[in-house]
C-alpha cells in the first residue's frame, strides 16, 4: 500500500512533472476534483469529470481502468512504459518494488501498486450509517429523516442507488454503498439528437448502453461537486432538480426515470439527507 501511495502523489509519473494522480483525485475533494472535466498534463481539457475513488474497492466493475487508464488516455502526458522507466531509475523505487513485488517495476506492477493503494480509500461512518445500524431516529434531524423516506420511497432514488446492493458473489453488501453497479442513460449530455460522449457503449458496443454511465455511490457526494460525467451540475440541488423532472428525454433513456414532482420542502429534505451521507 505504501508503494502505491507514494506513486499516487509522485509528479514524475507525468510528462511535465506538474500532474500527479491526486491532481484529479484529490483527498480534499473526496478523491475527485472541483473541475467540470479533468485537465490533462498538457493543459488541455479532458473528456470527463474525475469520479471519486472512495470505496472503489467495492465496485465489481468500472467504466475504465482506474490505475493505468490515465496513461493510456494521455492524461499523464507520457505512456506507462516511460513512467516505468522513470520509476526504475530511482534506487528507492527499485528497493520498494523488489520488497513488494519481487523485482523491477513493470506496467503490471505499477498498476497493481496503484490499485492496492486505491483499495484503502474507504469512507468512514456517517450519521446515516448509524441511523441504519441502530434504527435510532435521533441520529438524524426531522428533515433528514424525511429526506430518507423520500429517497427510498416517494422519489425512488434507491431504485438505482441501492443502499445494500448485491455483490458479485450473490451476497448482499453489509455496507451501504448507494449504487446498483449498473449503467444508466439519464440524458445528461444529450443534444441535437446525439451525444458527444456515448458512455459505456464506447466499450461494450451494446445498443442498450448508448449514453449510459455507472451509478455512482452517494457516500461523501457533498464533498465532490460538480456532478455527472460532464460536470454539468454544480450543486446537489441542481442534481435533485434534474431527477425531479425525470432526466433529459432521449431514445435510450433509462425506464426507471420518471418525473417525481417534489414540492420545495421535499427537495430540500432530500438534499439534507444526501448531506448526511458525509463521513
Amino acid at each position: 500500500m505504501s508503494l502505491g501511495q507514494r506513486l499516487f502523489f509522485d509528479a514524475r509519473l507525468s510528462g511535465t512533472g506538474a500532474k500527479v494522480c491526486a491532481s484529479c483525485h484529490s483527498p480534499g475533494y473526496a478523491y475527485a476534483e472541483p473541475c467540470w472535466v479533468s485537465i490533462n498534463d498538457n493543459g488541455k481539457l479532458g473528456r470527463r469529470n474525475a469520479p471519486s475513488l472512495l470505496d472503489v474497492a467495492f465496485l465489481p466493475r468500472l467504466m475504465w481502468q482506474p490505475a493505468l487508464g490515465p496513461f493510456e488516455r494521455g492524461e499523464m502526458g507520457i505512456g506507462v512504459d516511460q513512467a516505468v522507466q522513470r520509476v526504475n531509475s530511482d534506487p528507492q523505487y527499485i528497493h520498494l518494488f523488489r520488497a513488494a513485488l519481487g523485482g523491477f517495476a513493470t506496467a503490471d506492477g505499477l498498476g497493481r501498486a496503484l490499485a492496492s493503494y486505491q483499495r484503502t480509500l474507504v469512507t468512514r461512518e456517517s450519521r446515516v450509517d448509524r441511523f441504519l445500524a441502530n434504527n435510532d431516529a435521533a441520529t438524524l434531524s426531522p428533515m433528514e429523516r424525511d429526506g430518507y423516506e423520500i429517497f427510498t420511497r416517494r422519489a425512488a432514488c434507491a431504485n438505482c442507488h441501492h443502499l445494500f446492493p448485491l455483490m458479485p458473489d450473490g451476497r448482499q453488501s453489509s455496507r451501504a454503498l448507494y449504487s446498483d453497479f449498473q449503467f444508466h442513460n439519464l440524458g445528461v449530455g444529450y443534444k441535437a439528437g446525439g451525444y458527444d460522449d456515448v458512455g459505456r457503449f464506447e466499450l461494450s458496443r451494446l445498443p442498450n448502453e448508448w449514453g449510459a454511465f455507472r451509478t455512482p455511490s452517494l457516500r461523501n457526494s457533498a464533498k465532490s461537486p460538480p456532478y455527472m460525467h460532464d460536470g454539468s451540475f454544480g450543486t446537489l440541488e441542481e442534481v435533485v432538480e434534474f431527477y425531479n423532472g425525470g432526466g433529459r428525454p432521449n431514445p435510450n433513456i433509462s425506464p426507471v426515470l420518471r418525473p417525481v414532482n417534489l414540492a420545495a420542502y421535499e427537495k430540500a429534505a432530500l438534499v439534507a439527507f444526501l448531506l448526511a451521507l458525509t463521513d
